[in-house]
């Protein structure tokens, strides 16, 4: 074993030993829950939001599903919860995709 691959595995096992004896904090704030399914449409959507520069830091992520497809769509943070069209500080998304072959059929900013 040459001296670098030994000294990684060194530095591997010390790390993994600490955060096995790390205190688990049980303070952590639940982000989000949601179906594991739900994240190929996130992901498919993905590209879409990169192609726009919308950085999803200032968004809240929503997937509705619907018959044939399903819309992944973004809105502000700080949007008005209900309200109609697209609120808060940044301009709403949305991307809907076939649920048959997972291509974006069709995406717009919400106005």
């Amino acid at each position: 074993m040459s001296k670098f691959a030994l000294v990684c595995t060194v530095v591997l096992m010390a790390i993994l030993g600490w955060a096995e004896s790390a205190p688990r904090s049980q303070s952590g704030k639940l982000q989000a829950q949601f179906p594991g399914a739900c994240l190929k449409w996130v992901f498919a959507a993905e590209k879409d939001f990169e192609s726009k520069h919308l950085d999803l830091n200032h968004y809240t992520v929503s997937v509705l599903e619907q018959d044939d497809s399903v819309i992944v769509s973004l809105s502000s943070s700080d949007a008005v919860e209900n309200a109609r069209g697209s609120t808060g500080s940044f301009p709403g998304y949305m991307v809907e995709i076939s649920k048959k072959d997972s291509r974006i059929v069709r995406s717009n900013y919400l106005r």
